[in-house]
């Protein structure tokens, strides 16, 4: 894609690898953009509803071995659905798709390539905790790290595929992604494989016989050290109704040097369960804690500050219908995840208030003022503005519009002076433009009702609160775990928020226009194309 988002300032990449931590050391402020490779892409939609699959591609462009993290992010407020860890050696691409099976969400895949945890029976089944309102989303790929020397590199080694397309052994390629490890060279091979940081990681490997060369039955601990992946990601989608014949896709949006360092992370436990170098990270809002963190401001740049521009079309003569999908990702990292996470399983029970509504709270007992302190700092629901025009600039519509409706530009306006207003509620929005969906999305928040049958349209979007800010843990404490309820207070009063660069009308936004012509009486003939927003002039 050629995407003309904003130049983002990052920082360039430090390939001083070290056991340990990878530091950055005197780096240089880089300017990048957007490109068609990157080491994080965002897919901004997918859906299982009404019989559609989601396909996806991953392809490592270059010589290392690259370990990514692939994330599927709900769309109503993008808690994480399903995440694991891929592990692509150089040059291969792995694929699967998304589909519903019963009550089921199942990423299926064919492929070869080593993941960790290892997929049953081809499939990774989504868990229940966050399974409601995740038939629909967007995915995030992200690079963690390579190898500080591929041809010294012993996950490089067993990911690698052999002439019959198989890896060496994937197993020994998990051993990397458990917790708590500790590199100890000989010793508890079994308890001591696993993560030991951010840029390094312990796995066993086979000892070899000095005669024959070949493995025996014994093994040993070697360290595998990390840098930060380069620029090597190409990740593209498609959505696929077969019942109805049609199939559209495009490429992710791609940006460069995300991570300046690596970010090699369990999938063992989580940050609920008191560990910061678990499944949940990284994340938009960078690598490990107590590593490289506050990248999410850096993307609210490169992804925000500016209008999202399409057309549509909403012609019943032609049977032609448009939906725009307008996603605004990262919004999680804008929670008092802790907080959010309780309220999310207590039905509300336990709020996650924005400022204004704990302003409101007005009870005086230390733990329900304590439990209704702020959680939720996000943009959503996002004030959106459409300018929408016709092809050719026709009349005006004779009367007044119906309130909260969306018309043709030029048109008498509700009251002088006055713009419609709509919210955006979710962090996955489908606006749909005519009487009959496109995508079959639950998050299709408005339709548009038009006298012309298309034109195009402008977007302008900004923050529906006033008190913006990007929340992290508190990379010196322990006391992240949910699972004690003793832990609950200290679990959230160590998850900090700051409004330290967050600016209110960046809010990040991608999305494209996704088209269908149909034919009812033959729907083998139905056909559809992806249409990616362009972005428009800066908001001020």
């Amino acid at each position: 894609m050629n995407a003309k988002f904003k130049p983002l300032g990052l920082v360039a990449a430090v390939a001083a690898a070290t056991v340990g931590y990878t530091n950055l050391v005197n780096a240089q402020p880089a300017t990048v953009g957007a490109s068609d490779l990157g080491n994080l892409a965002l897919i901004p939609y997918y859906t299982v509803r009404d019989g559609n699959v989601t396909g996806v591609h991953i392809t490592n462009t270059s010589g290392s071995t690259q370990v990514v993290k692939v994330r599927l992010r709900r769309g109503t407020d993008s808690m994480d659905a399903l995440d694991f860890n891929l592990i692509l050696s150089p040059q291969d691409v792995w694929t699967g798709f998304l589909a519903a099976e019963g009550d089921d969400i199942v990423f299926n895949t064919t492929d070869n390539s080593c993941t960790a945890p290892a997929t049953v029976g081809g499939k990774f089944t989504m868990v229940d905790i966050y399974r409601e309102d995740a038939d629909e989303g967007y995915i995030e790929i992200i690079g963690m790290g390579q190898p500080a020397v591929e041809t010294q590199s012993a996950i490089a080694a067993t990911a690698k595929h052999g002439a019959n397309g198989v890896p060496a052994s994937c197993a020994l390629v998990r051993d990397n992604f458990f917790a708590n490890g500790v590199f100890l060279g000989l010793g508890d091979v079994d308890n001591a494989r696993g993560v030991v940081n951010g840029g390094l990681s312990v796995q066993r490997v086979p000892v070899l016989d000095e005669t024959t060369g070949l493995p025996t039955a014994a093994t040993t601990l070697v360290p595998n050290q990390y840098v930060a992946s380069e620029n090597a990601l190409k990740v593209s989608y498609f959505i696929r109704d077969a019942a109805g014949g049609r199939e559209f896709g495009n490429s992710a949006t791609h940006i460069e040097n995300f991570l300046f360092n690596p970010a090699i992370t369990n999938q063992q436990f989580g940050l609920f369960s008191g560990d910061l170098l678990g499944f949940d990270y990284p994340d938009l809002n960078g690598g490990v804690p107590g590593g490289e963190r506050g990248r999410f401001t850096e993307l609210r740049g490169l992804l925000g500050n500016a209008s999202v521009i399409n057309d549509w079309s909403a012609n019943a003569d032609l049977n032609v219908g448009t939906d725009w999908v307008i996603t605004f990702p990262g919004q999680y990292t804008m929670l008092n995840l802790p907080h959010y996470f309780l309220s999310d399983q207590t039905s509300g029970a336990i709020p996650c208030n924005t400022v204004a509504e704990s302003a409101a709270f007005t009870g005086t007992d230390p733990q329900d003022v304590f439990l209704n302190s702020p959680c939720d700092f996000r943009d959503i629901p996002a004030v959106a503005e459409f300018a929408v025009y016709d092809r050719e600039e026709q009349t005006p519509t004779p009367e007044a519009p119906p309130e909260g409706q969306l018309v043709v530009s030029p048109a008498l306006p509700t009251a002088p002076g006055v713009v419609p207003r709509i919210l955006l509620p979710y962090e996955v929005n489908v606006v749909q433009w005519g009487a009959e969906p496109v995508l079959g999305s639950a998050n299709s928040d408005i339709s548009v009702s038009a006298p012309y049958a298309f034109g195009w349209a402008e977007l302008n979007v900004s923050s529906g609160q006033q008190t913006l800010q990007v929340c992290d843990a508190n990379q010196g404490s322990s006391g992240l775990n949910l699972a004690d309820p003793d832990d609950v207070p200290a679990a959230l009063g160590n998850y900090l928020c700051s409004d330290a660069g967050v600016f209110a009308d960046a809010i990040p936004k991608i999305g494209f226009v996704a088209w269908e012509r149909s034919f009812p009486a033959s729907p083998d003939a139905n056909y559809g194309r992806i249409v990616e927003h362009s972005y428009g002039s800066v908001v001020n």
